[in-house]
């Protein structure tokens, strides 16, 4: 089967949406499909081609995903739909990422027998919710397969946006299970024995708690709030990973925490990033991904919890509801920097509840997130 991926986005950046459609076309190709990709994300482009993907460029215009790129998509959208149809090979199906190609290349698609799929990753902020062209995306979509990531983004496309159930398939993200592996030492020493994870600080024989987040830097991730649970604490190092447009203020908020501390063993860092994602979740005590607004399916718990770390998030991430409850993760409500705080000193205070988490952790990712489960679920769905 020929399969077509297309992402025209505002901005090109490599976060977990990317990670998860390159792992997808991979693994489609290894099955026997023939992928292609076809759109202006700069990211895609370049890892497309450095895995010997077919990758084809094209420039079409802004997305209507702001002010004016909503207001002059009125006129803009005639020469950029005949761009996409005069580059397309007319393949077996399409797997739309953004905003554009949904709205000018769904029907066509339709008409020619192409079988389209909206694959939606991402959160769903006010440039949609707001749109003035959601009514007609709405409509469009009752024509096409929406895939998303969670059943939680399942009940805001339908309760939130019109979206009709029967046309939404949910299939969680996948990661590569042998790359993150499990954690082999005693867990909650929280000494750093990996020295490829460079953390600056006080060492100290006095044993203290190692806490870690990867995440973007912007508000709906909650990344604050973890300071704020954690700021006092003794004994505790917590690990920031990520970069973003908050990332002056949390800084911040970060020089503001270690500033005022009387602990000597207390250091709050900030990484832009780490050589090696692995061994840093392995150097971990706890890993917390505080996210306070809709996060679809974050791959860095699962992640996490693949390598043998305990894992608290929050009930605004979609990965919450693959979990059971103080059995594989601990899920707290979203936008509480004292619910955080609170889980944090009882999971420190619990060696045993540690370790039930940390041997569930592995498990649950074999099951439920493993990027072949992934892959053959989408696969499915092009038969």
């Amino acid at each position: 089967m020929h399969i077509f991926f297309t992402r025209f986005p505002l901005e090109s950046t490599y976060g977990g949406a990317e990670v998860q459609t390159l792992s997808l076309m991979k693994g489609l190709r290894e099955r026997g499909h023939e992928v292609a990709f076809l759109g202006s994300c700069q990211v895609l482009l370049e890892k497309a081609i450095s895995y010997q993907l077919s990758a084809i460029r094209l420039d079409i215009g802004p997305p209507p995903v702001t002010k004016w790129g909503a207001v002059s998509f009125l006129w803009r959208k005639f020469g950029m739909r005949r761009k996409l149809q005069s580059n397309f090979q007319l393949p077996d199906a399409i797997c739309m990422l953004s905003l554009t190609e949904k709205l000018l290349l769904t029907e066509w698609a339709l008409r020619q027998g192409i079988r389209v799929f909206w694959i939606e990753h991402d959160r769903i902020g006010r440039w949609l919710r707001w749109n003035p062209w959601l009514p007609k995306l709405r409509r469009l979509s009752r024509l096409a397969t929406t895939v998303v990531v969670s059943d939680l983004s399942k009940r805001i496309y339908v309760e939130k946006l019109g979206w009709n159930p029967e046309n939404i398939v949910v299939i969680p993200n996948g990661i590569d299970l042998q790359k993150m592996g499990t954690r082999d030492w005693e867990l909650g020493t929280g000494y750093m024995t990996d020295t490829s994870i460079n953390v600056p600080g006080p060492r100290s024989q006095v044993p203290f708690l190692h806490i870690g987040t990867i995440a973007r830097l912007s508000p709906e991730k909650g990344v604050d709030l973890l300071i704020e649970a954690i700021k006092d604490l003794p004994n505790v190092h917590l690990t920031i990973v990520g970069t973003g447009r908050d990332e002056h203020r949390i800084q911040q908020l970060i020089d503001a925490a270690n500033s005022i501390t009387q602990e000597p063993n207390n250091l709050i860092t900030l990484l832009q990033s780490v050589p090696d994602i692995a061994a840093f979740y392995r150097s971990l005590d706890i890993f917390v991904l505080p996210s306070r607004d809709h996060d679809p399916c974050p791959l860095a718990p699962i992640e996490a919890m693949a390598c043998g770390i305990p894992v608290i998030m929050t009930d605004a991430c979609g990965t919450a509801e693959y979990v059971e409850n103080e059995k594989e993760a601990i899920v707290v409500p979203a936008g509480s920097s004292g619910a955080l705080r609170k889980t944090i000193l009882r999971l420190r205070n619990d060696a045993d509840l540690r370790h039930r988490l940390a041997a569930r952790g592995p498990e649950i990712v074999a099951e439920k997130f493993s990027m072949g489960r992934m892959v053959d679920q989408y696969g499915k769905l092009f038969f």
